[in-house]
Formats: C-alpha cells, sequence, structure tokens
C-alpha cells in the first residue's frame, strides 16, 4: 500500500526520498529502496571512519618540534584573559601547544589534567578532550 498523501515540502529532492516515519504496521514486504538506501548508510560510515583516520595521521604529523620550552597549562589556566573558563583554556592551550610541536598525546594529557567529570562519562569526556584538539588543529590550520 502506497500512500500518496505526502507533502512535497518534505521531499529531499538530492535522494527522492521521504523521511523516516513511525511504521505502525508492516506487510513484511521488501523496502523497494533497500539496496540504495543501505549503500547510502555504508557510504556515510566509510565517510565518517576515513574523516577520523585523516583526523588520526593530522595529529600525528602535527607533532616534531621540540616541546621541553612549551609554556604550562597551569600558566593558561593563571592567566586572567581567559577568566577561569576551562573550555577557553583548554582551546588555546591546544592551540599554542600543537603550534609548538606538542604531540596530540600530550596535549590530550594536559587537558585531562584538570576535573572534567562535569563533562560527563568517560565517553563524553574523550569526545571533549578530541573535538578541542580537533578545532585547535583546524585553527592552526586556518592560520597557516
Amino acid at each position: 500500500m502506497c500512500r500518496k498523501n505526502r507533502k512535497a515540502k518534505y521531499l529531499d529532492a538530492s535522494t527522492g526520498l521521504y523521511p523516516f516515519v513511525r511504521l505502525i504496521e508492516a506487510g513484511g514486504g521488501v523496502y523497494p529502496e533497500a539496496e540504495r538506501f543501505l549503500a547510502g548508510v555504508q557510504d556515510e560510515v566509510e565517510r565518517q571512519r576515513a574523516a577520523k583516520e585523516r583526523l588520526r595521521e593530522q595529529i600525528a604529523n602535527v607533532a616534531s618540534a621540540s616541546p621541553k620550552d612549551l609554556k604550562t597549562i597551569d600558566g593558561f589556566r593563571a592567566d586572567a584573559r581567559y577568566g577561569g573558563d576551562g573550555n577557553r583554556i583548554d582551546l588555546a592551550y591546544a592551540v599554542y601547544a600543537l603550534s609548538h610541536g606538542a604531540s596530540a598525546i600530550e596535549v590530550a594529557a594536559m587537558i585531562r589534567s584538570r576535573d572534567l567529570s562535569h563533562k560527563g562519562n568517560e565517553r563524553r569526556q574523550n569526545e571533549y578532550v578530541e573535538r578541542t584538539i580537533k578545532k585547535a588543529l583546524t585553527t592552526i590550520e586556518r592560520g597557516r
């Protein structure tokens, strides 16, 4: 049974498909666009995996100079310009340290040196650290 009461404004012009809806009843038939849909999902998963891999490579390639002469994150935390805002401090330190040759692993360790429990569970804390490093790398690339 094909419903004809769908509004054109909800049609995705790029795919020709409508958004997902709540299934109330199913007759057991196979979705006619199943192959195309699954291929699209697989492509998106692969695209996200490739983006994460590029980020990992980018993080690994940034480390090269001697990080022993770097300012410490404590210096950033004591700096009144950041007003005690942990997020701003973490990002500023990450940009500084990565652009001066520190590795992403070292920067992540420094960011984690403060209590991140307010960010949520360990997975959410890891995501925060990864986002901060990714944003720092993006900032560095824009400055080049």
